[in-house]
């Protein structure tokens, strides 16, 4: 037994809403800095579901009977989710993570095996740098979005002798885009996201290199006295913000 799907989507919602996403919002007029900075910086904030309703295509009232346990989440939802949020969406679909490789949980999601990480930007910035381009395959190519049975040829591959596999008609377009400065970029970006992986990985292994310990190793030579964090969770206080395993107390 672990969460459902449901729960997962319910979290993800109040994470990226920037407040507790009641189903009901103030007037407009009553908007604070906060909620303002909030919308500025994304999609969370006062306005949350009617934006998230843009973004998807789906409707504001669907999304607040999903939250409010009314209706069950359906696939379109689930795949509206995924694309704007690429980083959460296997553990969206698994309830695990693979934080190493960016695919992460929000904050408010209790993790497990693996506690809750932050992998970088670079991920996030790579996965949706795929997405586009895969649209753009799918545009260029002039399949019918419409159309199931030949969206469905279009993305489906043919062992025709039983030996390799031959490439979708889509292969044609798929070169023309890899000659672009588009494609490059995401080359690119790869290449950036596996810098930023290796030094997460260095910190993963090795506890001296961490940030925090780098700190407090200064700290003690310069002989700087230090006060408790406030707030800190006195379970977790003796985990560093790099440990991707729990460690228990014991150790």
């Amino acid at each position: 037994m672990s969460t459902t799907i449901e729960d997962r989507v319910i979290l993800l919602l109040r994470y990226h809403a920037g407040n507790q996403a009641p189903v009901d919002f103030q007037d407009e007029t009553q908007v604070g800095f906060v909620e303002k900075t909030k919308r500025a910086l994304g999609i969370g904030g006062h306005g949350f579901w009617e934006r998230l309703g843009e973004r998807t295509n789906i409707s504001s009232k669907r999304w607040r009977k999903v939250y409010a346990r009314e209706q069950r989440v359906t696939s379109d939802m689930l795949e509206g989710l995924a694309r704007m949020w690429p980083h959460h969406a296997f553990w969206l679909t698994t309830g695990i993570t693979d934080a190493l490789n960016g695919h992460v949980a929000p904050l408010n999601a209790q993790t497990f095996p693996e506690r809750s990480i932050y992998s970088g930007a670079e991920s996030e910035s790579y996965f949706r740098a795929q997405l586009e381009l895969f649209n753009d395959l799918f545009l260029l190519s002039g399949v019918s979005s419409e159309n199931k049975i030949e969206r469905l040829s279009a993305a489906e591959r043919i062992n025709p002798m039983g030996g390799r596999w031959w490439d979708s008609p889509l292969c044609e377009t798929a070169y023309q885009i890899s000659d672009s400065g588009k494609y490059a970029d995401l080359i690119e970006q790869w290449n950036r996201r596996e810098e930023a992986r290796k030094a997460l990985l260095e910190y993963i292994r090795n506890s001296g290199k961490r940030p925090r310990k780098k700190k407090e190793k200064e700290i003690k030579e310069r002989g700087i006295r230090t006060s408790p964090v406030l707030g800190t969770d006195p379970r977790t206080k003796h985990q560093d913000e790099f440990d991707l395993f729990y460690v228990p107390t014991s150790k």
